[in-house]
C-alpha cells in the first residue's frame, strides 16, 4: 500500500533524488499478487501503475478501497501503486511490467497497453464517462508577488520569463500541456479572423517561443521540484491539481501565486484493468471492483479533495470552491485524434523536434 506522505516531504526527497529523475527515472515497486483464495489471513495485492501527479491521491484513496473491500467482502486487499511518465508506464506494461490497472494521463497509452493483447481495444466502453474518472486543466503557479507579472499564455513567450514544464517527449501528462499551448494559440488565431492556415501557422510559431526556452523535465513532479526546492524559473505551468495542492501545501503558504489563464484543454484521464495480468494473478474481480471504486461517491470525493474535476457533477457541485472559473475546451474541438496527433506532434523529426533549436 502505497504510505501517507505529506507534500512537502515528497516535495523534499524529490529535490534530493533530482538528478535521477532528469535521467528519466521513477519509482518503482515490485509486486506479486497472491491468487484468489489463498489462505485466510494471507492479504491479496493489487498492482497499479499511474502517472506522477497522483501520488498524493492515491495514498489516500488506495486505504479507502482497502476498507472498502474488507467491509464489502471480509477479504483483505493491499493496493500498491507505482508513479511515472505516462508513455513510460503504458510502454513497461505492454512489454510485460507486472500491472493488474493502468491509471494513465491519456487514453492512447492505455491503447498502446490494449494493441499488445492485454486488454480488449473496447475498454472505454466498460466504464462510465468513456473510462475516465475525472479531469484536470492547464493553469500557471508563480512566485509571490508575481515579480514577471504573468497574466496569461502569452506571458510564457517573453524572452525575459523563465517557464518550467515536463518534457511533452517523454509522458501523455505534458502532452496535455503542450496541447493546450498550441490549441490556445490556434483559439487567439481564429478569434482575430486568421485562416486556418494562418491560425496553424501561429500556433507553431507561438508554441515554439515557449518551449525553445522552456526548462523541461520527464515528469511534471521533477518539474515542480525544481521550481520550488531549487527556486529555478519564473512559472510553472502544468496540471491544475498539481500546482492547487502545491499552492495548498501548508509548507508553502506565502511563497506562490495561482494565475489561472484564459483558456485550457479540458484534460481527461482514464484507467481500464490489464485483463490478461490481473487474469493471471488471480485478482481480476478486485482490479474491476478497484476501478469502479473510482466512480463511487467516495471514490469521487476523494478525487476532488486533491483539486482533480470529479466526473460526478454532485461532487463537483460540492467542490466548486476549490477551482476557479475556467474556460475550457475538448481535445476533439481542436485534434482529429491521438494517433494523428502523435505521428504531427511527438514523432521524430515533427513539429516538437522542429521547435527545440536549442
Amino acid at each position: 500500500m502505497t504510505k501517507r506522505t505529506p507534500l512537502r516531504t515528497t516535495l523534499a526527497l524529490a529535490s534530493a533524488a533530482l538528478l535521477l529523475i532528469s535521467a528519466g527515472c521513477e519509482e518503482k515497486k515490485t509486486t506479486t499478487a497472491a491468487p484468489e483464495g489463498s489462505a485466510p489471513g494471507q492479504v491479496t495485492k493489487l498492482a497499479v501503475a499511474s502517472y506522477d501527479p497522483t501520488r498524493e491521491l492515491y495514498q489516500e484513496l488506495n486505504p479507502a478501497f482497502e476498507r472498502w473491500y474488507k467491509q464489502t467482502t471480509g477479504k483483505d486487499v493491499d493496493v500498491e501503486t507505482d508513479h511515472g511518465p505516462s508513455g513510460k508506464q503504458a510502454r513497461d506494461i505492454a512489454a510485460g511490467k507486472e500491472t493488474d490497472v493502468a491509471a494513465l494521463s491519456v487514453d492512447f497509452d492505455v491503447d498502446t497497453i490494449a494493441k499488445a493483447g492485454l486488454l480488449p481495444a473496447s475498454w472505454r466502453e466498460r466504464l462510465p464517462n468513456g473510462s475516465v474518472p475525472y479531469t484536470s486543466a492547464v493553469i500557471f503557479l508563480v512566485r509571490a508577488g508575481n515579480p514577471k507579472q504573468v497574466k496569461g499564455w502569452e506571458d510564457l513567450a517573453r524572452p525575459e520569463v523563465v517557464s518550467l514544464c515536463p518534457d511533452p517527449k517523454t509522458g501523455g501528462g505534458a502532452r496535455w500541456i503542450y496541447l493546450s499551448t498550441w490549441a490556445h494559440a490556434v483559439r487567439k488565431a481564429k478569434a482575430e479572423g486568421k485562416t486556418d492556415a494562418e491560425a496553424e501557422a501561429a500556433a507553431r510559431e507561438f508554441t515554439t517561443k515557449v518551449y525553445d526556452d522552456a526548462l523541461l523535465d520527464p515528469a511534471m513532479r521533477g518539474s515542480s521540484t525544481r521550481f520550488i526546492a531549487q527556486r529555478t524559473g519564473d512559472v510553472l505551468f502544468g496540471w491544475e491539481n498539481e500546482i492547487l495542492q502545491i499552492a495548498n501545501d501548508p509548507s508553502t503558504t506565502g511563497q506562490f501565486e495561482v494565475v489561472v489563464p484564459s483558456d485550457s484543454i479540458t484534460i481527461e484521464v482514464p484507467l481500464a484493468v490489464v485483463d490478461k495480468v490481473a487474469e493471471r494473478h488471480g485478482v481480476k474481480e478486485i482490479a474491476e471492483a478497484y476501478v469502479k471504486f473510482h466512480f463511487s461517491d467516495e471514490g469521487q470525493e476523494l478525487i476532488a479533495r486533491r483539486y482533480n474535476r470529479p466526473y460526478s457533477e454532485a461532487i463537483a457541485k460540492k467542490h466548486a470552491e476549490k477551482l476557479r472559473p475556467l474556460t475550457l475546451f475538448r481535445f476533439k474541438d481542436h485534434f482529429s485524434d491521438w494517433p494523428t496527433v502523435m505521428n504531427v506532434h511527438f514523432g521524430q523529426g515533427a513539429e516538437l523536434d522542429k521547435m527545440r533549436k536549442k
